[in-house]
């Protein structure tokens, strides 16, 4: 019996495979992370990508936006911060034209705490900081539209300002093959209005982007920012799997994030051998409700045969987060939720637009779910399977088949599997 430790947010999750079973176990490569954190942010701020220095294209009198990315991603702002607010202030910005704008997307508003953690206590306090949900239309402006169509309803500090600068992180993603870059803006600080209109784009994309340098919702991302709301400059960090600093990039909201997605490949690019009948996908590190999970349900599918099953394990404590709807869309049939998508009877546009997706995975192979945050109410709801535990799956869906051989995904909110060509 192989016993195998699972990485949580909260506990870890221990679980026995018999070894006949176990085919392969897939997690990110080791690598060698950054030693001094702070001086490989320096380097890239002193060597950006398509873009002169900071410090040379920022002004005194510029209003400067510096927008994070939420406690949903695990990036070092307490870190990276004040380093970019060192090169404001030696550029003569008063700090009281200096704003920190928290990128929510759709996500909910963060606590206090949760501030405090992600920036530092210290810029919380001394810093403005604005924490607006996607759905505070009071707080949006709207800018003009994108050549696709996509209407710019922006928060409105992001849009008043004179200088924008986004810090974040770049991972595998489902929708846009990678995080980070203009990411930041769209849909991070975007109303929810834009963001329907941006995201129901996946409802008419069949393949899994996760991983494609150049997703179609990637570029589609990048023309609006570049017509719509400007990013002028950017700070990614890629992480390894185990959440230290492997690599930086910073410079062009492009180019720099392509020069950081190849570091990306690096740390969470597991080259897997095959498919398999059985796959267990544990959601870690995004595992805090089930919207964040699906990233685990995207890179569990890259690895599970076609009529196979997957088995995503997700704590899931704040259940469904901000999207209630989205089990129910996710729970449809395919024809129905297009034929009410595409026919404007939808309350969730974004939610849908990500169970359409979904949907179409349930077409190929079997979910189900092990998880403390979500009942077998919810889990039917979706057309999942629930288990109790890992093992109780294992045991219930691999008995009918044939092959009896399972891939494990250790980090499945993060890896993404690598085929043999």
């Amino acid at each position: 019996m192989a016993r195998i430790d699972l990485p949580g947010i909260r506990n870890s999750l221990r679980i026995d495979i018999p070894e006949d079973y176990l085919g392969e176990i897939v997690t990110p490569p080791r690598t060698d992370s950054s030693k001094d954190s702070i001086a490989t942010i320096r380097s890239a701020l002193s060597h950006p990508i398509g873009t002169p220095c900071l410090e040379q294209l920022v002004r005194p009198e510029n209003r400067v936006a510096v927008i994070v990315d939420d406690i949903t991603r695990e990036t070092p702002t307490a870190i990276v911060l004040p380093l970019i607010l060192e090169v404001l202030a030696g550029s003569g910005v008063p700090r009281e034209k200096i704003v920190i704008v928290i990128a929510l997307g759709t996500h909910r508003p963060m606590t206090p705490s949760e501030i405090d953690r992600k920036i530092g206590s210290t810029i919380a306090r001394d810093y403005r900081v604005v924490n607006v949900p996607a759905g505070n239309s009071r707080e949006m402006v709207y800018v003009g539209r994108s050549s696709r169509g996509i209407p710019a309803w922006v928060n409105r500090t992001v849009a008043e300002a004179d200088f924008r600068i986004g810090i974040g992180m770049i991972m595998p993603h489902l929708d846009a093959g990678y995080g980070g870059g203009a990411k930041i803006v769209l849909p991070g600080v975007c109303s929810k209005a834009t963001v329907d209109a941006f995201h129901s784009q996946m409802a008419s994309i069949d393949a899994n982007p996760l991983g494609r340098e150049n997703a179609a919702l990637r570029l589609d991302l990048e023309q609006w920012v570049g017509e719509c709301m400007r990013l002028d400059f950017i700070l990614n960090v890629v992480l390894d799997g185990r959440g230290n600093l492997y690599r930086c990039v910073a410079g062009d909201a492009v180019r720099a994030h392509r020069a950081g997605i190849r570091f990306a490949r690096e740390v969470y690019g597991a080259a897997v051998k095959r498919r398999y009948p059985l796959v267990i996908a544990n959601a870690y590190p995004h595992q805090i409700d089930f919207w964040q999970s699906t990233k685990a349900l995207a890179s569990g599918e890259i690895l599970t045969q076609s009529g196979g099953t997957l088995i995503l394990v997700a704590e899931c404590p704040e259940g469904h987060g901000t999207h209630p709807r989205f089990a129910g869309y996710i729970g449809m049939d395919l024809d129905d939720l297009l034929r009410r998508f595409n026919g404007g009877g939808i309350a969730d546009r974004c939610a849908a637009a990500e169970a359409v997706a979904i949907v179409r995975m349930k077409q190929r192979i079997r979910i189900g779910l092990v998880s403390s945050g979500l009942s077998a109410d919810e889990a039917r709801q979706m057309g999942f399977s629930y288990y109790l535990s890992v093992e109780t799956a294992i045991d219930e869906a691999i008995g009918p088949m044939q092959e009896k051989k399972i891939g494990l995904l250790t980090h499945g909110g993060v890896t993404l599997p690598l085929l043999p060509d």
